[in-house]
């Protein structure tokens, strides 16, 4: 197929696409359509870090520019979990050499869960909408969307980096567990971002748009 990665290339968009969609599938072949270069590694990095860059750039416009700061520092620090931790695991384990291309395809995945979740949030808010406004609504698309990005995440590291299931999820697990530790402190430390709030944001503007709507 043409959307294959052959040789040291630049970024192909179209292959990255296809990549995406195929492992959001549970289609193995998904991977091939990332390369293996650190041109390609940085490249899955820079969306990422350039909406952190932006995130402190606007800090001090904002209403409290500390809460602005925590934001940023903890998506940075989930932003780089997955290639730091999963390199670590990838030498104990004797699977250095498949590390690059695994991190470049898991770092373009994990923006399939936060498209998956708008998708969910907005189509569920349409049809579902006499209980759209409830909390056990929102959270449920949340925990259904992180469920889905659990998956995902195991899903990739098995294929990535050649592990047997226990091994992938113990890989991501400890990726998953050190995001919710980061946030788990942020909110625990003054001055106490409550990031259950923005988590349940996206739901809440979807229920007052369909509100608006009706």
């Amino acid at each position: 197929m043409s959307g294959v990665f052959k040789g040291n290339t630049t970024p192909n968009p179209k292959a990255i696409l296809e990549g995406m969609t195929l492992l959001a599938s549970g289609r193995a072949e998904g991977l091939q359509r990332f390369g293996n270069s650190i041109e390609h590694f940085l490249a899955a990095l820079a969306p990422g870090l350039a909406m952190c860059l932006v995130g402190l750039l606007t800090v001090p416009l904002q209403k409290d520019p500390a809460l602005g700061f925590i934001r940023v520092e903890l998506s940075f620090c989930t932003l780089l979990a997955l290639p730091v931790i999963s390199h670590f695991f990838a030498k104990k384990w004797g699977r250095e050499e498949l590390w690059l291309r695994y991190a470049t395809a898991g770092s373009w995945c994990e923006w399939i869960t936060v498209l998956v979740s708008a998708i969910a949030m907005s189509l569920g808010t349409m049809l579902f909408s006499s209980v759209a406004g409830t909390p056990g609504f929102a959270m449920a698309i949340v925990m259904s969307s992180d469920v889905y990005g659990i998956w995902l995440g195991i899903f990739v590291a098995k294929i990535g980096l050649r592990l047997s299931w226990p091994r992938a999820a113990l890989l991501y697990g400890t990726t998953f567990c050190f995001a919710l530790i980061c946030y788990g402190l942020a909110s625990l430390l003054p001055p106490h971002y409550n990031f259950i709030n923005d988590l349940l944001q996206p739901v809440i503007t979807a229920q007052t748009a369909s509100s608006s709507a009706t």
